[in-house]
């Protein structure tokens, strides 16, 4: 057939993508804790809502927007648009302290998923050539994105003698004048570590001086208190760009709807919506999500359940700890944050290349290898909390396998 690289981009022939969503190993699962999805809630306002649908075959958003309705679906034939979805998002911030006096539907724009987002702002900032600086590790969807592109994806790594955890003045040692993007994910991707407020505003500020954007990547932002997201740094400085979905904390992974939030004082936002496809995310998923915004903006209490996340999670930590008390440890835990559901387990044993991942199968638990990101290896693991049914079967799972590691 000639060369097999005629008209494509010749990076991609033999580059193999780090995402780790289709890579799972075989085996008898007890228990997922692989990818990320809020399991313990997963909307109830929505099954309340769709089971009120299979009732009356009318589904309706708020009070009474109807949306759904049996044999006319009459939504459903227009093309969907996003001003009553993205008011409602600057009404659910605003509720929280955050935006109060300046932000407005016009501040957001809704993608297919906060990766659609990412992958414009790539777009955006990036053409051949250029570079980003990241951390490692970090998602990798988007390093593989940034370097299908042509672009160059540089990294902060974060050290194992520190535990992984994110140094901020480290970080900002390694910005310069080269670099053409910045990003952070707050809380990272895939430690559950929450970086500070003020730190972020440390980078901003930097990234500002430089005349650079910083992207800070909350996908997992529903678990850290609205006052340290970086969506309150954005009047001071209009370099900062936040994406979020509706995947992680809202338990609505399957509707594929994210989110960002940008200034509209420069020409970050207006033309960063020139590269969004029109029409990008679909009228069921926009209604959805409406109705799970409308109905925690009604709800005055923990609206994500952080107080269950909390519980499970130090109890988890707890149980390895414990399990690995006696003789030398072999297992650790990474720098985390103890409100997020996600962790990263790493053997500390003298096997070079220990496939933790293939060890926790062995007894059931289905984890994210962290094979694939940037800094980690196979002897690290990314675990994602279960529901709270499943944390027995977890627990005494975890504690066999713990006992079971090679010194």
């Amino acid at each position: 057939m000639g060369n097999r690289t005629i008209g494509i981009n010749p990076y991609l022939v033999d580059y193999v993508p780090k995402d780790y969503a289709g890579n799972m190993p075989e085996g008898e699962v007890k228990v997922d804790c692989s990818l990320g999805v809020n399991a313990s809630l997963l909307g109830n306002c929505i099954f309340e809502r769709l089971h009120q649908f299979q009732q009356k075959k009318v589904l309706y958003v708020g009070n009474c927007e109807q949306v759904l309705c049996e044999g006319s679906f009459n939504e459903i034939k227009y093309y969907p648009h996003d001003e009553t979805l993205k008011d409602a998002l600057a009404d659910w911030y605003r509720k929280h302290g955050v935006g109060t006096g300046w932000l407005t539907g016009e501040h957001f724009i809704c993608g297919n998923g906060s990766y659609d987002i990412l992958c414009n702002i790539n777009l955006l900032c990036l053409t051949g050539g250029k570079k980003v600086l990241g951390h490692a590790p970090q998602f990798t969807a988007y390093v593989d994105h940034v370097n299908c592109s042509g672009s160059l994806y540089q990294a902060y790594y974060m050290k194992k003698d520190c535990n992984y955890r994110f140094q901020p003045r480290e970080y900002i040692a390694q910005m310069s004048e080269d670099d053409d993007l910045f990003i952070v994910e707050n809380p990272n991707n895939p430690t559950g570590q929450i970086i500070p407020i003020d730190d972020i505003k440390a980078i901003a500020d930097r990234a500002q001086s430089l005349g650079k954007i910083l992207v800070v990547d909350e996908a997992y932002g529903e678990y850290m208190a609205f006052s340290n997201s970086a969506v309150n740094l954005i009047p001071e400085y209009p370099n900062v760009i936040v994406t979020r979905t509706f995947s992680k904390g809202w338990g609505m992974a399957g509707i594929r709807l994210g989110y960002a939030v940008g200034s509209i004082e420069n020409n970050l936002l207006p033309c960063l919506k020139k590269l969004v496809l029109p029409f990008n995310s679909n009228a069921i998923a926009k209604a959805l999500a409406l109705t799970a915004l409308r109905s925690k903006l009604e709800n005055e209490r923990d609206p994500f359940d952080t107080d269950t996340v909390f519980t499970n999670k130090r109890l988890l930590m707890d149980t390895i700890m414990q399990a690995d008390k006696h003789g030398t440890p072999r297992m650790a835990i990474a720098q985390t944050a103890s409100s997020t559901p996600i962790m990263t387990l790493y053997y500390t044993g003298k096997e070079a290349h220990f496939d933790l991942q293939a060890h926790l199968i062995k007894f059931g638990i289905l984890a994210v290898s962290c094979k694939t990101y940037m800094g980690l290896n196979e002897r690290a693991v990314r675990l994602m909390l279960p529901q709270s049914g499943e944390m027995p079967v977890l627990l005494e799972a975890m504690e066999k396998a713990i006992q079971a590691l090679p010194e």
